[in-house]
């Protein structure tokens, strides 16, 4: 009798314990977020309007309680390869399926490249803006902007109003292939084209800014007062303190000589690593 009891004793005991360790697993997974699921991510930068390809993307593990319906999961990464991307991506950055153009390539609705929080804005371009026709969406961009303080010809100045400013699209070419056919009529989609305006990915203050600033250039009707520098895509640095130009800097020797000076130094800086920027 005392056996069995013992016996019994013992085998409660046993389905206390693995109740009580049943019972803390699922208590580390509900305080964890869940079981682990691996998403997808980008292991490189990723410029708008590129074709997925498999050594773009890896994986993260993401707590089941903290995915989202926008996530993509890791088992799905074969039905998106070669799908283009209608955000640009930066490296770590998670993959969802709001980034990508899932829509035909030859329709690429503006509206659907355009980033939460951000504006599309176009600007009046003409063949030295375009780059000769050869900007395309993806590009980034510097804004320059020209004007007079008073109205006179004499105290105009021109000045960086914004850096690093990415191009939404090239007349009516969005970045889609198809597309991009269909705008140049060619089969290469290289041909350049004449293009008369330029979208640029802005805030609400930078698309005011540039409103007022081509509104005040172009009050002569002879241009806009915005000019578009382009970037190298991998250059994202921001200058600080870059001062406006005006007429004495074109004239004076001294001021000449400042400017000389300052891209020595830049190229120096640059060095031997890419030549092709002397």
């Amino acid at each position: 009798m005392n056996t069995k009891a013992l016996i019994i004793a013992i085998g409660a005991a046993a389905l206390g314990l693995v109740l009580l360790l049943l019972y803390k697993q699922r208590f580390e997974a509900e305080a964890s977020g869940g079981v682990p699921v691996r998403v997808l991510i980008a292991v490189q930068d990723i410029p708008l309007g590129a074709a997925l390809s498999e050594n773009m993307m890896g994986y993260r593990l993401i707590p089941q309680a903290y995915l989202e319906d926008r996530f993509i999961r890791y088992s799905d990464v074969r039905r998106i390869i070669g799908v283009r991307v209608s955000n640009g991506l930066r490296a770590n950055q998670t993959v969802m399926w709001t980034d990508l153009a899932t829509a035909s390539d030859a329709r690429r609705d503006l509206s659907s490249l355009v980033s939460t929080g951000m504006r599309a804005i176009t600007v009046r371009a003409d063949i030295t803006n375009s780059f000769g026709g050869l900007l395309r969406p993806g590009d980034r961009v510097d804004v320059l902007g020209t004007l007079s303080r008073t109205g006179g010809e004499n105290d105009r100045v021109t000045i960086p109003l914004l850096q690093n400013v990415l191009v939404l699209a090239a007349g009516r070419d969005t970045g889609g292939e198809a597309q991009r056919q269909t705008v140049n009529g060619t089969a290469g989609g290289n041909t350049p084209v004449e293009i008369s305006q330029i979208t640029l990915s802005v805030s609400m203050e930078e698309a005011q800014l540039l409103t007022y600033a081509a509104d005040r250039g172009g009050a002569g009707g002879r241009h806009t007062g915005l000019t578009l520098v382009l970037r190298n895509p991998e250059d994202i640095a921001i200058l600080e303190g870059v001062p406006e130009t005006n007429i004495e800097d074109i004239f004076e020797p001294t001021r000449r000589a400042n400017v000389s000076r300052r891209r020595r130094q830049v190229i120096e800086r640059i060095g031997p690593q890419n030549p092709n920027a002397l």
